[in-house]
């Protein structure tokens, strides 16, 4: 069950320049926030990839299941069944387990608003715009926050939760003779479905149901407020882990460069197959961040060139047309301005291959000067050719 509510406003020509003007220097600020980022990521990225490179030429194997004194202070590679001998308890619901982790899941019934806007423009340059509001009853982990929606009479949300989302661990974990750090512990995160007894004391208000438990008048229809629960846990299984032995116990290593390695994988896995991992993981992060820094930048130049556009909408199609030329060169501009800030910090981190991308860099910014050279060549032989005939129809 939903509803919607639908808002018209009409924004100024003046009013749009002013606002694309603040726009322009918030633009300013996303370029040195992405410059910054993309320089940041690629030192991270060159780290933590010569960390992983001299770690697993330090590394040894060693017997989980034997003490290894002459190891103490050396990073090390075990593999064995993960236990815990503590029983973990919920301190609200009837459920314990004997296990590595156990995770308490809610879900709140709750008011959710989504917008949907329609820009129309208008000769002179204003804008009308309609913007239509829907309100639709969900099961959210999080809070929904209805005070900030458009129309929050008749959308209220509780402020106040009977039961939220918990973890707990066991205090000690161990593999064999040795512990896991608090770093180690906190890479563990396969859960699995708990299985709750049937038949036990429940709270009250609190039903159980095939998922765990539900908290209202009746699941069948349920109201805003009621709370669906389960949970899942993480019982001994086996992982291969990678860390410094201080004592009997395995901790983060830290490389000469100062990045921290601390490594763990469900499964039976080589010290080597696990540093290969973490070398591919780390080469799919500095992507996503290389990308994302990207795109920042792309939107900092089209918040830059917005105000000529917005001057342009005093003509609508003239207006189209800037903001499409606009957006073609704030999309160069954000690629060579990335590629540039990427190769800068390559010459930085890796000369050879940093120098290679500051050519592509160049290559491109060639590339948009020469195609701006032909339009404009373009333009004034059409304006060299339609002035005779204008002058010859007079």
């Amino acid at each position: 069950m939903g509803d919607r509510f639908t808002e018209i406003t009409h924004t100024s020509w003046f009013s749009r320049i002013g606002s694309s003007i603040k726009g322009l220097l918030f633009g300013i600020l996303f370029i040195v926030i992405g410059v910054c980022l993309l320089f940041w990521n690629e030192g991270r990225a060159v780290k933590t990839h010569k960390a992983l490179v001299e770690s697993q030429g330090l590394v040894v194997s060693i017997n989980a299941q034997e003490a290894a004194p002459q190891m103490n202070g050396k990073l090390v590679h075990l593999t064995g069944e993960a236990t815990s001998t503590q029983t973990l308890s919920d301190n609200l619901l009837p459920v314990s387990v004997q296990a590595l982790k156990l995770q308490r899941k809610v879900e709140t019934y709750q008011w959710e608003e989504t917008s949907h806007s329609e820009e129309k423009k208008n000769m002179g340059g204003d804008t009308e715009t309609i913007t239509t509001y829907s309100y639709e009853k969900v099961w959210s982990e999080k809070y929904i926050d209805s005070s900030a929606f458009k129309k929050p009479t008749g959308h209220q949300n509780p402020e106040k939760w009977r039961y939220q989302s918990e973890l707990w661990t066991a205090d000690q974990i161990s593999i064999g003779q040795y512990q896991l750090s608090e770093t180690h512990k906190n890479k563990i995160n396969n859960f699995q479905t708990l299985v709750i007894p049937r038949n036990i004391e429940l709270p009250k208000g609190v039903a159980q149901n095939s998922d765990g438990f539900y908290y209202g008048k009746d699941e069948r229809q349920p109201k805003i407020g009621d709370q669906q629960i389960s949970f899942s846990y993480i019982p001994a299984q086996t992982y291969s882990v990678i860390g410094d032995l201080v004592g009997t116990t395995l901790t983060e290593h830290i490389a000469s460069n100062g990045r921290s390695i601390a490594l763990l994988q469900a499964g039976m896995h080589t010290a080597d197959a696990m540093f290969e991992k973490a070398k591919s993981d780390n080469a799919t992060l500095t992507w996503m961040i290389r990308l994302a820094g990207s795109l920042l930048l792309i939107i900092a130049f089209n918040m830059i060139f917005k105000p000529l556009s917005v001057l342009a909408d005093i003509a609508t199609l003239f207006g189209n047309i800037v903001a499409i030329g606009t957006g073609i060169v704030s999309f160069l501009l954000g690629i060579i301005s990335a590629l540039t800030t990427i190769s800068i910090a390559w010459i930085f981190y890796r000369p050879l291959v940093g120098l290679v991308l500051l050519v592509v860099a160049a290559g491109l910014v060639y590339l948009l000067k020469h195609k701006s050279n032909q339009v404009a060549k373009q333009s004034l032989r059409q304006h060299s050719i339609d002035e005779p005939i204008r002058a010859a129809g007079n």
